[in-house]
């Protein structure tokens, strides 16, 4: 750990603990001229400790929860955007977004936002929800872990070692860079390829990362309000128009019929600049999305678009310094 990471753990430790973190947050929020507000963004929260296919750990990600439910107002996303544009906010309001439909999202995190009361929504990639199988970035994952391979070929021509854990997952981010830019139509081949290479001749074997259709329907029992985030998880841009349709249209339709309810809010897949245009947020307007979320950094106003809110939020597992870096970030969207 540097100089500056310890020093400011040392700071947000005091601040934490004395108890005045609490008034420079109501600060922070309330002195704002208008209210300008979070959504935070989270996958998988898990004591699993793999380092493949991280996670937040439950006990970390709990008291970050109780943290926020002391010093925020909650809100679901689409009663957030709502209320942006009615301009009647709370200025220290945030919401709690969570994108692919992990079945450990009912099971550790559901419990956690049950008994504090908070609210949250659940972006499912609906051709994944009730199969047991995988989206492709948690297919290569695991077969990186299991790799009996002590080389990779990688993009073109790139061969990495994998000898070692650390090796591995490095060959693993250089992979998953180098597939997010594959078109579409080409990837799933290209993944197949990879993980043959792998571990030759031995089966995948995946475990159940997904939730079925009922556990949705818990979910939403529990408080949840679900939301789209395509069929199966394309970048959107590099699609033909009508195939996005099918993508976008298609996910809307698949939980409004199996919850028997409207959707109304969607996720764009990956989320960045370029991996969505105007063309894209015409077809999501014109399925009945109401709005859409980013992983673009940053607050949302109400002269944020609806359809291009922001999110992002800190990384940080020590809890003092997640909660200052939150009240930074609550203020600046830095």
């Amino acid at each position: 750990m540097g100089l500056r990471s310890s020093a400011l753990r040392a700071v947000s430790g005091t601040l934490y603990h004395s108890g005045l973190l609490g008034p420079v947050t109501r600060a922070v929020t309330y002195t704002k001229s208008r209210p300008r507000l979070p959504i935070l963004a989270f996958h998988r929260v898990n004591d699993d400790h793999d380092p493949f296919m991280p996670s937040l750990p439950t006990a970390v990600f709990a008291g970050r929860m109780a943290h926020i439910a002391r010093h925020y107002r909650v809100l679901p996303v689409e009663e957030l955007a709502l209320r942006l544009r009615q301009g009647r906010a709370p200025r220290n309001a945030l919401a709690l977004t969570f994108d692919d439909g992990y079945r450990d999202n009912l099971t550790h995190v559901a419990p956690i936002l049950k008994r504090l009361g908070l609210p949250a929504t659940i972006f499912l990639v609906t051709g994944f929800i009730g199969t047991p199988n995988a989206l492709w970035v948690d297919r290569v994952a695991m077969a990186f872990k299991i790799a009996t391979a002590r080389r990779v070929v990688v993009g073109h021509g790139r061969m990495l070692p994998l000898g070692t854990v650390r090796e591995r997952l490095l060959a693993l981010d250089a992979a998953l860079a180098h597939l997010k830019r594959v078109p579409n139509e080409d990837r799933l081949p290209a993944v197949d390829h990879l993980i043959s290479a792998l571990h030759p001749g031995a089966p995948e074997r995946p475990k159940r990362l997904m939730l079925s259709w009922d556990e949705v329907g818990a979910l939403r029992g529990l408080g949840f309000s679900i939301g789209a985030h395509t069929v199966t998880h394309p970048i959107l841009s590099r699609l033909a128009p009508a195939q996005a349709w099918e993508e976008i249209q298609g996910s809307k339709a698949a939980i409004e019929k199996a919850l028997g309810a409207p959707v109304s809010a969607f996720a764009y897949p990956n989320g960045g600049v370029g991996d969505y245009n105007d063309t894209v947020k015409e077809l999501v307007r014109a399925a009945g999305f109401s709005c859409a979320v980013t992983t673009r950094r940053g607050l949302n106003d109400s002269d944020t678009p609806a359809l291009e809110l922001r999110r992002g939020g800190p990384w940080e597992l020590h809890l003092p310094t997640y909660a200052l870096k939150l009240a930074y970030y609550s203020a600046t969207g830095a």
